[in-house]
């Protein structure tokens, strides 16, 4: 959904259950000159669907969040300060269709969100 417009994969690592991704933000999407205009930051609700492209791209199939345990959201991701974020993502499979999701995202220093979802695998 993001992958390609809000963001784009500068690297990837993907072993059996875990990925570490680091990706550049587009600081120019039009997201950001709604939130907001004069201090653009990064919704929440992007960073987590963010996760959910990146796992689509590591199942190399279509992926939707059906749930989420644990969503905190820790620092501001400002795209004029942090170019390049990382996203970590290690999971299990649940059913053999969904898989619980666990994400990290930093950029190397500062954390700014941790995550616990739910994703299906269409």
């Amino acid at each position: 959904m993001f992958q390609d417009n809000l963001f784009t994969i500068i690297t990837e690592e993907i072993a059996e259950q875990h990925a570490v991704f680091d990706i550049r933000l587009n600081a120019q999407h039009e997201i950001y000159k709604g939130h907001f205009p004069t201090d653009p930051i990064t919704p929440g609700v992007c960073i987590v669907q963010m996760a959910t492209d990146l796992f689509a791209h590591i199942q190399q199939r279509n992926c939707q969040m059906t749930a989420a345990k644990n969503v905190k959201f820790l620092n501001l991701i400002k795209p004029a300060e942090h170019e390049v974020i990382r996203y970590v993502l290690d999971w299990e499979p649940m059913d053999g269709v969904s898989y619980k999701v666990k994400a990290v995202i930093t950029d190397g220093e500062t954390v700014f969100s941790k995550l616990s979802i739910t994703i299906a695998v269409r």
